[in-house]
């Protein structure tokens, strides 16, 4: 399956954003994905199910918007764009890519066949208590680390949240960033606009002078919702549920909640409080006893596996580590089912991110000791960052060895994604365009310095040596190139 300097080209090709012209296929997200139907409409444009080209079962959803339609809010699609790729949480749904033609933009996001969170509850009515606080718990867990990134969500609902999959246990992810906007590190940002959907806005927004704990609030709606298969401030017109909202007029004595616990109730009071500065915020919810005593704290099962493959993990070069980066958008989420579940439980904070000391007692815990500078210099490696935690991509990427070594479709994927013009090779202007797209902006003279790191001629790399490069095996290189 490799593409050799001889052999044809391959199909896989991304955009650009410079003056290139409309044919060229950097620019047209046709020539890197087949459309198969149309999955959502809304005011500024729709979401469809695509695929790679000659890979249908790599699907994907691609929201896209028509520039003349959103022209007037620019700076929010800007910032929309902006905070999908500063986020990284297996709660949170991933922005992959981003195409842009003289038409249209192209949001490329990670595809959720289990419908909306909302579709669940018409259908159930409501949730067991059970099922309801491990829900909240992956709701909070999503709102926990929008706060830690200085992100407010400004729209939280049940139609926001999608499930990976069918089942009953898939993982839920909140979607639909338009109306988000970044605060600073008091909580505060120019938040005055009246946005949101009327039933979940919290009574702050009504009286336009908000901060990120408006988020907090539609928690609690949506957790009334689950409980109750109800709205709790809906009343005849928008008039009478806004000054329901504002005045936090609710009730949990009817026939449902005689049978929900008091922990339920006293957490949904600790949610729906009027003043936000009384308010819990999503850390101390995640605290509360209704999620300590529904999951307690278990012993850690991390296999040696993923735990040999941190310890051990070591990257050779700048491309490697950007490459790595890149593989983890596309593995399939039964593939890293143990790595994530590995990530959650190391994550003791629960705010999306691993510190030295979650990382040191998780593998003291389970039997491999490692000293704290050591851990920190596999910090150091994998951490892109560099701000001395390890998001979750950057933990998938450090555990990722043996699963490279396996999957031939990850690795094919990823030098397509790389190999933006289909040429059958990466040069240093596909490698630029690739990673601007993923997010990542990087002047020429840094990527020039990147690939002559891994020793690539003018021509750049062909498969057979990108795939040696991931796998840890520099010696190819050297005496290929």
């Amino acid at each position: 399956m490799g593409c050799s300097k001889s052999k044809a080209k391959h199909t896989s090709t991304p955009n650009s954003l410079d003056s290139t012209p409309l044919s060229h296929p950097y620019r047209d997200i046709r020539f890197k994905y087949d459309f198969l139907k149309t999955i959502g409409c809304g005011n500024y444009g729709t979401v469809r199910l695509a695929c790679l080209k000659n890979s249908p079962e790599d699907l994907v959803a691609v929201k896209t918007m028509m520039k003349e339609r959103v022209s007037s809010s620019q700076e929010m699609l800007e910032t929309e764009i902006q905070i999908l790729f500063s986020l990284d949480h297996p709660n949170i749904i991933q922005l992959i890519e981003v195409f842009e033609d003289a038409k249209y933009v192209h949001l490329v996001t990670e595809h959720c066949s289990g419908g909306e969170l909302f579709d669940r509850i018409v259908a159930m009515g409501r949730y067991s208590e059970h099922e309801a606080a491990r829900l909240l718990h992956k709701i909070l867990l999503a709102v926990n680390n929008l706060h830690h990134n200085n992100v407010c969500h400004r729209d939280l609902k049940p139609e926001n949240f999608m499930f990976e999959d069918k089942t009953a246990t898939a993982e839920l992810k909140l979607i639909d960033f338009g109306l988000s906007k970044f605060f600073d590190k008091f909580g505060y940002a120019e938040m005055r606009s009246l946005v949101g959907t009327p039933n979940y806005v919290a009574p702050e927004v009504l009286r336009k002078e908000y901060g990120p704990k408006c988020d907090i609030w539609s928690v609690g709606v949506i957790m009334y919702v689950i409980l109750s298969g109800q709205l709790p401030f809906a009343a005849d017109t928008l008039p009478e549920t806004y000054e329901r909202i504002a005045v936090g007029e609710y009730s949990v004595t009817t026939e449902i909640w005689r049978n929900v616990s008091p922990h339920a109730i006293d957490l949904l009071r600790k949610l729906l409080v009027v003043d936000p500065e009384l308010r819990f915020s999503a850390e101390q919810a995640l605290a509360h006893p209704w999620f300590t005593q529904s999951f307690p704290n278990v012993t850690l099962t991390i296999t040696h596996e993923v735990l040999n493959s941190f310890k051990n993990y070591r990257v050779r070069s700048k491309f490697q580590s950007e490459a790595y980066h890149i593989i983890v958008k596309h593995l399939d989420a039964n593939q890293i089912k143990d790595l994530k579940e590995a990530f959650m439980s190391l994550d003791r904070e629960e705010n999306g991110f691993l510190s030295v000391q979650e990382v040191q007692q998780g593998l003291v815990s389970t039997g491999f000791p490692v000293a704290a500078n050591e851990i920190e210099e596999i910090m150091r490696n994998v951490n892109i960052k560099k701000d001395g935690r390890i998001n979750y991509s950057e933990f998938l990427a450090a555990t990722l060895e043996s699963r490279v070594l396996l999957d031939d479709d990850a690795v094919w994927a990823a030098f397509n994604t790389f190999d933006v013009d289909s040429s059958g090779f990466i040069t240093e202007s596909n490698v630029k365009e690739a990673l601007r797209r993923a997010g990542r902006r990087m002047s020429h003279g840094e990527v020039g310095e990147m690939m002559r790191e891994v020793g690539a001629d003018r021509d750049g790399l062909d498969y057979d040596q990108f795939k040696q490069l991931v796998r840890q095996d520099t010696t190819y290189l050297s005496t290929s190139v």
